[in-house]
């Protein structure tokens, strides 16, 4: 159930779920609460400063846990920007279904549009939940925070 979808910067996410549409709450905070079915966001942020002023950049952020019948469960999360962020970053943590972390995986890019992380388990346990975390920095540019999840 989503209750609540903070993100900054001027957007109006449609998020799908099945048949139905999400619309996200726009607000100032760089916060995502309650999101457990979120595995997608997307944030466009506009320059702060004269000379950025009025320039937009489109930050997208994804999560896919997939249990195949065949092999390992694996997570990614990767982190997209229309323009080439001072840094990027995407980090997977995957958990199971008693909560406890089974392992994470970070990317961290410098001068790049894109980032991502893909973490396999190799534990005996089966996951649950797979979380990403997402992370846009840009000199005179607001800086966006998203996370996302999903369920294997």
């Amino acid at each position: 159930m989503l209750k609540k979808l903070c993100v900054v910067g001027t957007i109006f996410a449609g998020l799908t779920m099945g048949n139905s549409a999400l619309a996200a709450e726009v607000e100032t905070e760089t916060t995502i609460t309650n999101i457990s079915v979120l595995s997608e966001v997307s944030s466009v942020t506009p320059g702060i400063a004269t000379a950025t002023a009025g320039k937009k950049i489109t930050c997208s952020s994804k999560i896919n846990a997939k249990n195949p019948i065949v092999g390992s469960p694996t997570a990614t999360a990767t982190s997209t920007a229309s323009a080439s962020e001072d840094a990027i970053s995407a980090k997977v943590r995957v958990y199971n279904s008693k909560g406890g972390l089974q392992g994470s995986k970070e990317d961290k890019q410098s001068y790049s549009k894109y980032a991502g992380a893909t973490y396999t388990s190799k534990s005996g346990s089966m996951p649950s939940k797979a979380f990403g975390n997402h992370n846009y920095i840009k000199k005179n540019y607001k800086t966006i925070r998203h996370e996302t999840v999903d369920k294997f």
